[in-house]
């Protein structure tokens, strides 16, 4: 969908919301379900904010935890010290609020990665999605958290209800698969009538069906931070409660040292900083506001009907992404779900809100717009049995029963793709090279990349080279960062209503 035809004051005033500061995370966030029970090291801090750090990371979920596993283990690090800084508890962003897949999102929009960065660049990004979902998978394995963070196989449908939609994502499935040695006929592709009768779909027009897995993210990245303040704990230390409000750069005191982190406990001095923040990059770093922008989506987590039972599926949800001028509410035209395989509860996530509502960083609310949409989105909009529940004998409700609802913050990019690298000295507005790195806007597709991302920063900011494998259209180069046409505000605008 382009952007449609806006009133001049809301189109003003999106304009605005896109490069607005998005602040520090609200200390008072809503709770996930993801996040209950809360870690035993949830609060962790020390006594004393370290005086020196030479790796400050700032962010705590999958990204931070990547960046900081990769320098504790690498052998080029030293005994170089690690801090890293929360402004919450620990991994309460938007890691411990999503829909918990591993599966790429490029296969279904691998045209569209095509048509905008060429077919090379669009196999660089294919291949390295899938790489991440294998390391994934590797690190908790050798870890033994894989059983901990519940990773397990699933067969994903992925559901159309318009044709066109349909259309265009089969056409790009076979194109990833052709393009991609070793992907084909990875995806089955199911016509409407056929997927209406085996899934129990309203109105679809076709589906996309492939073998992929879900999990549990929060458990993964808070344990295995835990060992790594067990393993390292002489040089590595993790500050929760701990909002970096501002950076300066201050040469005359210490060389070695340029960079002053401010915080509400104190004051770090850093050799080199790493922005993990995804959707609150934009705080720190003034000059991305609008390259790189907030976006606020809600889930929720209910019981399944009686008929339903426990599946080893997830779900997506795709139509045609619509709006009502009267109101100005956008119904995305996403949805996702998953099933806890020990409880059966559902994880159901996707939007239908005011505009103005989805360019917020505040997670501590979600529009009523939005729960009312999840409190029936299952038996009014998706499916057409399975979601009864018996209130009396001769009564039923055909409501699920909603157990929690919650909004987390994506980071959006206006072109699409994440952010990653060395951050220029015109970028930071900081008189210093070389001393800033960033690993962030995601899209909404954080599992299939944050944690090769951060990976990616780690080691190229202790001297390696960029990673082979890392996309160069990701690279956050000066060129790419202030071109106004493709990282601007109308450019993010229009990379919304894209998604």
């Amino acid at each position: 969908m382009a952007v449609p035809e806006l009133p001049q004051a809301l189109l003003a005033k999106l304009a605005g919301q896109v490069v607005q500061d998005p602040g520090v995370p609200p200390p008072n966030p809503t709770v996930s379900a993801w996040q209950e029970p809360p870690h035993p090291f949830a609060k962790v801090q020390s006594k004393e904010l370290p005086q020196y750090t030479d790796f400050a990371i700032i962010g705590s979920g999958i990204t931070g935890c990547s960046a900081a596993k990769t320098i504790l283990e690498c052998e080029l690090s030293g005994a170089k010290s690690v801090t890293m800084f929360e402004a919450r508890s620990l991994t309460t962003g938007a890691t411990s609020r999503n829909g918990g897949f591993l599966l790429s999102h490029v296969p279904q929009f691998y045209g569209r990665f095509v048509a905008g960065f060429g077919a090379e660049a669009a196999k660089q990004i294919a291949l390295f999605c899938d790489l991440t979902l294998d390391e994934i998978v590797k690190v908790a394995i050798a870890e033994e958290l894989d059983q901990v963070s519940e990773i397990r196989d699933v067969t994903t449908v992925s559901a159309f209800t318009d044709q066109e939609g349909f259309e265009e994502a089969s056409r790009s499935v076979r194109m990833y698969e052709e393009a991609v040695h070793g992907s084909e006929q990875k995806y089955a592709i199911v016509d409407g009538g056929a997927a209406e009768k085996e899934y129990n779909f309203r109105h679809c027009k076709g589906a996309l069906v492939v073998q992929s897995r879900v999990f549990w993210p929060y458990k993964l990245v808070t344990n295995l931070l835990q060992r790594l303040l067990e393993r390292y704990h002489e040089r590595f230390s993790i500050e929760t409660k701990t909002p970096v409000t501002s950076i300066t750069v201050s040469h005359a005191s210490d060389n070695a040292y340029p960079y002053t982190v401010v915080t509400p406990r104190g004051t770090v001095r850093a050799a080199k900083i790493f922005h993990c923040v995804n959707g609150f990059t934009g705080h720190l770093l003034p000059k991305l506001r609008g390259a790189l922008f907030p976006c606020r989506l809600s889930m929720s987590t209910q019981k399944q009907g009686p008929q339903w039972g426990n599946r080893a599926y997830s779900w997506l949800f795709h139509s045609k992404q619509s709006w009502d001028p009267s109101t100005t509410v956008v119904e995305q035209g996403l949805y996702w779900m998953q099933q806890n395989a020990k409880t059966g509860d559902l994880f159901v996530g996707g939007d239908l809100q005011r505009l103005d509502d989805f360019l917020s960083s505040d997670d501590s609310v979600i529009s009523g717009d939005s729960a009312r949409n999840l409190t029936t989105l299952l038996s009014q909009k998706l499916f057409s049995k399975g979601w009864t529940n018996p209130i009396t004998n001769d009564t039923l409700s055909s409501t699920p029963a909603l157990h929690r609802l919650w909004s987390g913050i994506l980071g959006m990019t206006a072109d699409q793709v994440p952010i990653v690298g060395e951050l220029p000295a015109s970028v930071s507005g900081r008189k210093h090279e070389g001393g800033e790195w960033v690993a962030a806007g995601f899209n909404g597709y954080g599992m299939c990349q944050a944690w090769l991302c951060g990976q990616a920063i780690a080691r190229m900011a202790l001297g390696e080279s960029k990673p082979e494998w890392l996309p160069d259209v990701y690279l956050s180069t000066e060129q790419r960062l202030t071109d106004e046409a493709h990282m601007g505000p109308d450019a993010a605008l229009t990379s919304f209503f894209l998604r």
